[in-house]
């Protein structure tokens, strides 16, 4: 059964009334789904998720879609169909949302002959470091707001305890370069036998974007890419960014992306607090690739560099 039909029939079940009464408990409602279909739950939320987002960028750029793909009125999961599998999929639309232009160039070539999918891996990582290497600042902060960046980490690493429970865990800014992802720092805890026990990934939401529907609609796509890369991903906004933390926190769980916890800072930078914490401690689909590039690159607070 095609991927696209599986996430169909997913949002099918949830609008009938057994699936309302199912979904009510998020929990239930995705291990009976993982149970029935074979798939495993972070597999169908992904599914889900990235035909939302494909219909999303079908429904929204119509014209283009109907030009690169020669369709006189764009057929039902025409885009769908020229990316085919759920992976390539799920890539094309992590492209687009750092540049549609790039996006579209690969659609087009894809419709002329096949793309590996290490090649189109290469495009996600390029548009990915282009897009964060041209911000301005690669933080929830401008040169004018109060609260820096350094302050933001100081006091994370100094509340620490709050987020873990004690102080065993090392925060590192900007210690780390992964292959198919950016973050702004790393939480590593280890065991005594020198084993990772956790790797959580802290991200400082920018107040650059204007406030639409499309750069929201990017800021969660961005949070979901990270998520599938560490155990947990904590998002740090000050009081004032663009986008409250009920409307961050209900977009959250309305996508299902459990993992995800939110740090908020006062004006001053005096003082945070934890708006949400993450649930559950399972590892998602690309933490491996995370764990490996870690004990690579060495761990310098326990003696592995």
């Amino acid at each position: 059964m095609p991927w696209t039909q599986i996430a169909s029939i997913i949002n099918e079940i949830e609008k009938t009334p057994a699936g309302k009464q199912y979904s009510a408990n998020k929990e239930h409602f995705w291990e009976m789904l993982a149970q029935k279909s074979g798939y495993t739950r972070n597999a169908l939320q992904r599914m889900r998720s990235t035909l939302i987002r494909g219909n999303a960028i079908a429904d929204r750029e119509k014209t283009k879609l109907q030009e690169i793909l020669g369709q006189r009125s764009l057929e039902p999961n025409a885009l769908f169909d020229v990316l085919g599998h759920f992976h390539t999929a799920e890539l094309f639309a992590r492209i687009y949302s750092a540049d549609p232009d790039a996006a579209f160039n690969l659609l087009a070539q894809m419709r002329a002959e096949r793309v590996p999918v290490v090649r189109i891996k290469e495009i996600l990582s390029e548009v990915t470091n282009r897009k964060h290497s041209s911000s301005a600042k690669p933080t929830f902060l401008t040169r004018t707001d109060a609260l820096h960046r350094e302050q933001a980490l100081a006091l994370i690493d100094e509340h620490k305890s709050l987020l873990y429970g004690g102080d065993d865990v090392s925060i590192y800014f900007k210690r780390y370069e992964f292959e198919f992802v950016s973050i702004d720092a790393v939480g590593i805890r280890c065991g005594d036998d020198g084993a990772l026990q956790l790797v959580d990934g802290f991200m400082f939401m920018t107040s650059i974007p204007a406030r639409h529907k499309l750069a929201f609609q990017n800021l969660l796509s961005d949070i979901d890419y990270r998520s599938s890369f560490f155990r947990h991903v904590w998002l740090c906004r000050n009081s004032s960014f663009r986008w409250p933390s009920e409307e961050i926190n209900a977009a959250i769980d309305a996508l299902d992306i459990h993992q995800v916890g939110i740090i908020e800072f006062d004006e001053e930078g005096g003082e945070m607090k934890i708006v949400r914490r993450p649930k559950g401690d399972a590892r998602p689909s690309r933490y491996s690739l995370t764990l490996r590039e870690i004990m690579r690159q060495g761990i310098p607070d326990f003696g592995m560099v």
